[in-house]
């Protein structure tokens, strides 16, 4: 402890002498050059940003009823009722605030799709103080996997708005200068300055599992999401998503969209409102030092395929479950991240070749993408969440349980409930995660759940929207 405290308290006295040959009323030319750096793209980029405000409809439930145990805590005969007597629902409505940057002089706006999603009501203002400017916003088009979204400003004239130029996020450089800007806790055009910290490939934050992302210490905050990350060049290379923070606030650690994922994208969100991409057919899963050494791989390298979809493109054309993919369209696989990543871009209908090996032999089997409506390929897991319906389940001792209902959601309107055991979806037996999600892809309008809630059992009948 002493000596941490002497360090300190040298730098500190360190910080406080004066640079040599330098008076107090002197600054160097290269920190009067970087400040005017910043300040250039301060002014520049600021036009092009956004506040977005989404208003949101949220149902709420409650029950007529309440017990209270003379013990403390939650009392039995509450959650037993439950079983008996359906939720009372009511509605109030929440605003959702982000931040989003103008990418075309049409008034399109690039942003995050958790800034929008399943909002009624989206407000994009423009400007700051007198010179604020506020309109309405439509959505072109949202992808809930890259978490990124499209949105047009709808002006009554042919007005064009101040744009900036999208950089190029694969030359970046761990180190370089990185400028976050965006309106944290509402405080519009805030600009915070960092570096690029590094390049992460897999990223977990709250369980949202998110692939290749910019990792920086510029300051992030609620609010900055869906606002740009610019390069000293003051262009975007990023898209401002997500920080990782035990306590609530930032504490260095903040994380962007490359800006070239986003360009993969942008032409399908506007023209089409949604991304359609290739689709293979198989559950993969990393490869450990215990499987490798199980297949006698001499290296981790690759996607294991845990699973072939029936009917799907692989099984179609002969992967089998124990495969380890290496190559796909004479891309190198060094992982799921990267098989799901490539597999993404390519568009369907194409005959691509895939390299396995099997038996210790590497064999290439050529295979003709389809397309997913998750449009990827899902890595293994006892957990699956479904956006559309607003439900999460998980694999159980006792089968496949909800695990989250998301207030407002279909299944919340259905009545299904968190704990809700899952025996049958469509009139056929669920034995895990993997048997619901092939429910759901299969059902059209309708999907007719029976479900076990505590002793009783019940049909709930949800229809798709």
């Amino acid at each position: 402890m002493k000596k941490l405290i002497f360090v300190l308290f040298i730098c500190g006295g360190l910080i406080l002498q004066p640079i040599p040959g330098i008076s107090r009323t002197e600054t160097p030319v290269q920190l009067t050059d970087l400040q005017e750096a910043f300040a250039r793209i301060a002014e520049t980029v600021k036009p092009a940003v956004v506040n977005i405000a989404s208003t949101r409809i949220e149902k709420t439930q409650s029950y007529s009823f309440r017990f209270r145990s003379p013990f403390g805590g939650e009392d039995p005969f509450e959650e037993f009722f439950k079983h008996f007597f359906p939720p009372e629902y009511s509605t109030r409505k929440t605003q959702s605030l982000g931040s989003g940057i103008i990418i075309d002089k049409r008034g399109y706006v690039l942003t995050n799709y958790h800034v929008i999603e399943r909002g009624t009501d989206i407000q994009v203002a423009i400007g700051d103080g007198g010179d604020k400017k506020t309109y309405s916003g439509k959505v072109m088009g949202s992808d809930a996997r890259t978490d990124l979204a499209v949105i047009k400003i709808e002006s009554k004239k042919d007005e064009e708005f101040p744009t900036v130029p999208l950089g190029d996020s694969d030359k970046i450089r761990v180190g370089e200068w990185a400028i976050a800007i965006g309106s944290p806790f509402g405080l519009e055009h805030t600009l915070t300055v960092g570096v690029i910290s590094a390049k992460r490939q897999n990223v977990s934050i709250k369980n949202n599992n998110y692939e290749d992302l910019i990792q920086t210490d510029a300051s992030i905050n609620p609010g900055n999401s869906g606002g740009p990350l610019v390069n000293i060049q003051g262009e975007v290379i990023g898209i401002n998503t997500a920080i990782f923070t035990p306590s609530g606030g930032f504490v260095g650690v903040g994380f962007a969209i490359p800006i070239n994922k986003a360009k993969e994208i942008l032409t399908a969100l506007i023209e089409y409102g949604k991304v359609v991409r290739g689709w293979l057919g198989v559950r993969i899963q990393d490869i450990t030092d215990e499987l490798a050494k199980s297949f006698n791989l001499t290296s981790k390298e690759g996607a294991l395929v845990s699973e072939v979809v029936a009917g799907g493109p692989a099984e179609k054309t002969g992967i089998k479950r124990g495969d380890i993919i290496v190559q796909i369209d004479g891309k190198s696989v060094k992982n799921t991240s990267e098989l799901r990543s490539i597999v993404s871009r390519t568009s369907p209908d194409k005959k691509v070749p895939v390299k396995v090996i099997r038996s210790g032999k590497e064999i290439t089997i050529d295979v003709v993408l389809g397309k997913s409506p998750e449009g990827e390929e899902t890595i293994s897991k006892d957990e699956a969440k479904n956006d559309s319906l607003g439900l999460t389940v998980q694999n159980t001792k006792d089968g496949v349980a909800v695990g989250k209902v998301e207030p407002g959601s279909l299944a919340q309107n259905a009545g299904i409930q968190e704990g809700d055991l899952i025996k049958e979806m469509n009139n056929k037996e669920i034995k895990d995660v993997s048997d619901f999600e092939k429910a759901i892809k299969d059902s059209k309008e309708t999907v007719l759940f029976l479900i076990k809630r505590g002793e009783a059992t019940i049909y709930i009948a949800l229809e798709l929207k």
